[in-house]
């Protein structure tokens, strides 16, 4: 027996060391094709880092995703998640997959600076519509070198917001109801309205996901309802609120491609017809969409594989991919992305931006992602307005430039807590000179504890 023992210590160390020899002579892979992510790089070591303690913590977040055989062993665990996850495969209603969603989304968003560098557009110079997008040369720089900090609060966990759900060649998040938390969300929204002020209209508006209109009955009723999320956090709001509807345009258009199938997010198109409602609350002329060139991007697959992709199911979106298709503003305008309300630090990005064929998430086409701050200068007439948003919103801002000199995007999520810079939002209003505020979310976010906290302090 200890002979037997001894050969197989043997064998372990040999194994062992054969891994530890091919760790550091293979090529790192740099993407993740199960995962469809960008995989991290070996961090530079430097003696701030070793003093802090980042650089270990960074290095084993690399080796993570650059041990040997890695993408094989994902794949393998992939099919085995397959004997064990639950599969309707004769459901009626289509259902694949049915798992619990934890988000992280309510801490912040992606951002194309943490992506390699991307040489962006002209504003002025539309793609042809049809055909694949091609670099140009460009009068904006490159992305900068600098990052943005983690956007996840230390310590801070995931919540439980619902269910991912995979129903024939769709995944979806579907939300559950939390009408405590709902009814913070409005409380927030109405303290910023209160703050601001008579001069300042404020404006919200809460937009339903996929799953309110493409989900079978029992992921969009009861506690599922969006609908009665929305309606509920709207009668919640106080007198200086201005509530948008957007639901019944967007239920009207649901056999449009008002969402994408692969992603949490919605298209351009569907932030259109959110914009139309707004229209009609703002008293503003709603801009036809023939008056906007148009592009496309093609084998976007984008959040909800990602989230699902631990799961043999998630192989028919890779199979089905979205194409994402964008409408570039007709005005003039220069856009500028900010890390702190001082405004100090500023760099040039597009409101549509050029994306390489090798980052996966085509949805920062808008705005380059969730930025702090992102100012879109234009030569429209018009006041300025700002719109707190969480990434839905992203989408929805390149609208705006047919109405505002000036549109200032907040992401909420990256000011007035740990880490973050801070932010008197009713200064920085006054300041800018801000006539609107228009407050965007879609259910993730209003049900979100955290989220309506830190909109909350926004104004305190």
């Amino acid at each position: 027996m200890k002979k037997v023992y001894t050969i197989l210590s043997a064998v372990f160390v040999v194994v062992m060391l054969l891994v530890g020899i091919v760790s550091l002579t293979d090529t790192d892979e740099t993407f993740s094709a199960s995962e469809n992510r960008n995989l991290k790089t070996k961090p530079e070591l430097s003696f701030g880092s070793m003093i802090r303690g980042s650089w270990f913590e960074d290095y084993l977040a690399y080796y993570r995703d650059t041990f040997p055989n890695r993408e094989g062993l994902l794949e393998s665990n992939q099919t085995l998640n397959g004997f064990y996850v639950f599969t309707a495969l004769a459901d009626e209603d289509d259902v694949q997959l049915v798992i619990d969603f934890e988000s992280n989304a309510a801490h912040g968003g992606e951002s194309l600076e943490q992506a390699p560098p991307e040489t962006l557009p002209p504003e002025t110079v539309p793609p042809t519509p049809t055909d694949p997008l091609t670099p140009t040369e460009s009068t904006e720089p490159t992305e900068p070198s600098e990052t943005i900090p983690e956007p996840t609060e230390p310590n801070a966990p995931a919540e439980d917001l619902g269910q991912a759900l995979l129903v024939g060649n769709r995944a979806m998040d579907v939300p559950y109801a939390d009408y405590d938390v709902i009814e913070s969300y409005a409380q927030s929204v109405t303290a910023i309205a209160d703050a601001l002020g008579s001069d300042v209209r404020t404006f919200c508006i809460d937009v339903p996901n996929a799953a309110a209109f493409y989900a079978p009955k029992d992921y969009r009723t009861g506690n599922n309802d969006q609908k009665a999320m929305i309606d509920y956090a709207y009668s919640k709001l106080g007198q200086n609120v201005i509530s948008v509807d957007a639901y019944p345009l967007l239920a009207k258009h649901t056999d449009e491609y008002v969402y994408f199938r692969t992603d949490h997010h919605w298209t351009q198109l569907g932030a259109y017809y959110a914009y139309t409602a707004f229209c009609e609350e703002a008293g503003f002329e709603v801009q036809p969409l023939d008056k906007f060139e148009t592009g496309s991007y093609s084998n976007f697959v984008g959040s909800m594989y990602t989230y699902l992709s631990g799961y043999p199911q998630a192989s028919i979106l890779v199979n089905d991919p979205d194409t994402l298709h964008f409408y570039r503003p007709f005005v003039d305008l220069n856009t500028t992305y900010y890390t702190d309300s001082t405004l100090n630090s500023g760099y040039a990005i597009g409101t549509i931006c050029y994306i390489e064929s090798s980052v996966s998430n085509k949805y920062l086409t808008y705005l380059g992602g969730d930025h702090p701050i992102t100012i879109i200068e234009t030569d429209a007439e018009g006041p300025a307005c700002v719109l707190l948003k969480e990434s839905y919103g992203n989408a929805f801002a390149p609208w705006l430039t047919s109405h505002y000199s000036k549109v200032i995007v907040i992401d909420p999520r990256e000011f007035n807590r740990d880490g973050k810079p801070s932010m008197d939002l009713v200064q920085f209003v006054r300041d800018q000179g801000v006539k609107d505020c228009i407050i965007l979310n879609y259910p993730m976010m209003i049900n979100s504890s955290y989220y309506a906290s830190w909109l909350g302090r926004m104004v305190k």
